[in-house]
């Protein structure tokens, strides 16, 4: 927006710890209020908008004053792409089987969102793209975790070769 106003666009986190993606800040038609402009990255990723005022004030919290929503800096944040082959004629039992796996990965510390996506070429392959807060959120909070030998459990049985796993991070540019 070019004022005063702007709040970076990116990632935020509620204090009660769900996800944010802060798409603008717009202005009220009647008012010029500004507002910002997000979407839920959990359940049905529906679309708010909030005064800015109330969006970027503090609250109390345990005796603490912290963010009504804080900004997570993308620099820290790690996306991670695992390529799953799942042997042919088991997709639609891995897919069972990966819906009840999802609230474990959900309920890891660091956890940001994920998406799972089938290859229209190749009917039998799979990518799983999973937002982490760090890379050490993923690499030691979950793989570590008693919860991912639930997971392990559940989905490692249908991969064939096993899956490849690697890490991204975003980079950052200047024009």
């Amino acid at each position: 927006m070019g004022n005063s106003l702007d709040i970076p666009v990116g990632l935020y986190q509620h204090f009660k710890g769900a996800y944010y993606h802060v798409m603008e800040v717009a202005r009220h038609s009647e008012t010029q209020e500004p507002l910002v402009i997000y979407r839920a990255l959990y359940g049905e990723k529906g679309v708010w908008a909030r005064p800015l005022s109330m969006f970027t004030e503090t609250i109390e919290k345990d005796g603490v004053s912290i963010p009504r929503f804080a900004y997570l800096d993308p620099q820290t944040q790690v996306l991670e792409v695992a390529v799953l082959d799942v042997k042919s004629g088991r997709e639609l039992e891995f897919q069972g089987a990966f819906a009840q796996a999802e609230p474990i990965i959900r309920d890891t510390k660091g956890y940001i969102s994920h998406e799972l996506k089938r290859c229209l070429e190749r009917s039998s392959r799979y990518i799983l793209l999973v937002n982490w807060q760090t890379l050490d959120d993923h690499e030691k909070g979950f793989r570590q975790s008693e919860p991912y030998a639930k997971w392990k459990a559940l989905l490692h049985d249908f991969y064939d070769p096993f899956p490849t796993v690697e890490h991204y991070k975003m980079i950052s540019y200047k024009n």
